[in-house]
């Protein structure tokens, strides 16, 4: 197995596709199995015929695509700036299923037996990629679904992104197969001697206590331990570090424990969401999730100097296992040079850990990956997928 990564900043979406499928074809210098391409939002009119281009030139058996408000590539994140991103793989004696789901033809969350015919799923499927539209795909829903398809205790890892970019519904741009859709989803079941391991690397750090919610009216949480909401996160903000009031100052987030059952909490035990605002005359923060009642919180900021570490550790035990063919990375648009004050710093560090791994990916609109057992939905987070041959169990 095999893979080559190649990005363009040209701003001509046909000079761009060109460019890349010539990179990809020399590297490839052979078979191509599948090519995920990623373009900056400059290139959405013509990216159909970007990906024709490239479909003609390397003559994948499967193309897909995805429009982004910034892309990633090789050794550049190229942020706010035309980009045309692609990572080509050879994966002998995998089978790669695509699938899409749409308004008007949905995936059948409410008749879930027919979902693994839906998506291809096979005994030995490894992971689902899938990328969507997040204007118009019911994402909170479909995930658990798609997760689950397997049957209980046998959870299915789906790793991706939210196109993104797009001020409103249809501007975002989704290829499967050379046909494009401006809504919905499009999916690929990996099954087959793969293996297919994602870190979700969050740039956040809890901060204060964690908190019970005592009561909730939708996503509005009205009190945290029986305390007024609004009070309890004045209270924090009143007694935390000056360093930590500056990062409260740039933009609160929200966590909620992922496994409840556990006694401690700390980095990576939380799901994070930004908070939309405050009610004030119920004294209520308003948060980007729906809580239920007793769920588990607590508040967040975003560190750079935390994201870097969590993702450091999260590469190091990456270390112990066989070198990956390749690699894609869908990041949060909120990180970048917002996060780090300096470009690229995501894929260096990438790089000083994992060597010269070919890697192609975005800046999504929300990332998609694995934490346990579970995939979610993320915000404010790096998700790497590595791909690399699976190994066979020792004696065969």
């Amino acid at each position: 197995m095999r893979s080559a990564a190649a990005i363009s900043e040209h701003l001509d979406t046909r000079t761009a596709a060109i460019e890349v499928a010539a990179l990809l074809e020399k590297a490839m210098d052979g078979p191509t199995d599948l090519v995920l391409v990623f373009a900056s939002f400059h290139h959405r009119e013509s990216f159909e015929d970007a990906i024709a281009d490239i479909q003609t030139t390397l003559a994948p058996k499967t193309i897909v695509g995805v429009t982004a408000e910034s892309v990633v590539g090789c050794d550049l994140e190229l942020e706010g700036v035309a980009g045309l991103s692609a990572i080509a793989m050879h994966l002998p004696g995998v089978t790669v299923t695509p699938w899409t789901t749409t308004p008007k033809k949905p995936l059948p969350i409410s008749r879930p037996e027919e979902i693994p015919a839906w998506i291809g799923l096979q005994d030995d499927t490894k992971a689902v990629l899938f990328f969507a539209d997040p204007f118009s795909t019911p994402i909170t829903r479909l995930l658990p679904a798609l997760t689950s398809c397997r049957g209980e205790g046998n959870p299915l890892p789906i790793i991706g992104g939210m196109a993104s970019g797009a001020s409103q519904a249809t501007f975002n741009r989704l290829i499967i197969g050379g046909e494009g859709q401006r809504s919905g989803g499009i999916g690929l079941t990996l099954s087959g001697p793969l293996q297919v391991d994602c870190i979700a690397s969050q740039g956040c750090r809890p901060v204060g206590s964690h908190y019970r919610v005592t009561k909730v009216d939708r996503n509005v949480i009205l009190e945290l331990g029986g305390k007024p909401a609004l009070e309890v996160l004045q209270q924090l903000a009143k007694e935390a570090s000056p360093r930590d009031r500056k990062l409260i100052e740039g933009g609160l987030l929200l966590g909620s424990v992922i496994d409840e059952h556990k006694s401690h909490f700390g980095r990576g035990d939380f799901l994070i969401r930004s908070i939309l605002g405050l009610d004030r005359k119920r004294n209520g923060i308003a948060a980007g999730e729906f809580y239920r009642l007793g769920k588990t919180v607590q508040f967040h900021v975003r560190d750079a100097q935390t994201a870097v570490e969590d993702l450091q550790l999260l590469l190091d035990a990456q270390q112990l296992s066989e070198i990956p063919f390749g690699g894609l990375l869908v990041t949060c648009n909120g990180r970048g040079r917002s996060l780090f004050q300096e470009e690229d710093h995501d894929l260096t560090i990438i790089r000083e850990r994992m060597g010269e791994v070919p890697i192609a990916g975005f800046f999504a609109a929300g990332e998609i990956g694995p934490i346990g057992n579970t995939s979610f939905l993320h915000g404010h987070t790096a998700c790497l997928t590595l791909f690399r041959r699976e190994e066979l169990p020792h004696g065969m």
